[in-house]
């Protein structure tokens, strides 16, 4: 049992080992993204207070793992609202800021394997024959979009795969094929990240940040 005289000893090993976390905890790693919201009919597919809350669920999920997003937001106007092919879905190129992590909020967008469902997003890479967006790839969200699609959509975007066994951000979507064949499902939906997961983003947002800079091109971004 500790004695009186031994609370002096006792608060200075808490006071060192809060120190050691302090000092052990990794550095907070900024991701400049661009929200850019599609006018259709005159106004936005979807409002401030949408966008607001669905940036607030990415936050909380990438929080944790040391990932802050700065984020801006505007609108744009496409060529079409409602996405069907891949054809239109390359078209958004012209949106995309190479500056930042561009988040692409549009009314519909059709699965392309299955065409009866819509999707709430998707990490999409330009593929077409114009030279000038060669490379560029984007997040498309959609109107339907959950608070939780925003940050499943980014980690996409940062290297993550679905995860078969589920109960995590990875789990795969309403339309993957898993759902439908005979095997096993995965785990229900959970809004959270592996440790293995987290360190994956942290190593991924590392590269791109790096990648920036040596290209002399830092991706730039400020919180709002």
């Amino acid at each position: 049992m500790w004695s009186l005289s031994s609370r002096p000893l006792i608060l200075a090993l808490l006071l060192c080992s809060l120190a050691a976390n302090g000092a052990g905890r990794p550095r907070v790693l900024t991701l400049p993204l661009q929200v850019r919201v599609a006018r259709c009919g005159g106004k936005p597919v979807r409002r401030e207070a949408w966008v607001k809350e669905h940036l607030e669920a990415a936050r909380r999920v990438l929080a944790p793992q040391g990932i802050r997003l700065a984020a801006t937001r505007d609108s744009f106007r496409p060529a079409r609202c409602v996405l069907l092919d891949r054809a239109q879905r390359h078209a958004l190129a012209e949106h995309v800021d190479p500056a930042r992590v561009t988040v692409l909020v549009v009314e519909r967008a059709r699965d392309l394997e299955l065409t009866s469902y819509d999707l709430m997003g998707v990490h999409w890479r330009y593929r077409g024959d114009d030279s000038r967006y060669q490379g560029r790839r984007w997040v498309i969200l959609t109107a339907r979009a959950r608070p939780p699609v925003l940050a499943h959509e980014l980690a996409h975007y940062l290297g993550l795969p679905h995860d078969p066994a589920g109960g995590n951000l990875m789990t795969p979507g309403p339309s993957a094929p898993i759902w439908r064949g005979s095997g096993a499902k995965p785990k229900p939906f959970a809004p959270l990240l592996t440790d293995a997961q987290g360190e994956r983003l942290r190593a991924a947002v590392r590269r791109l940040l790096k990648g920036a800079a040596a290209a002399g091109a830092p991706l730039r971004g400020r919180p709002r």
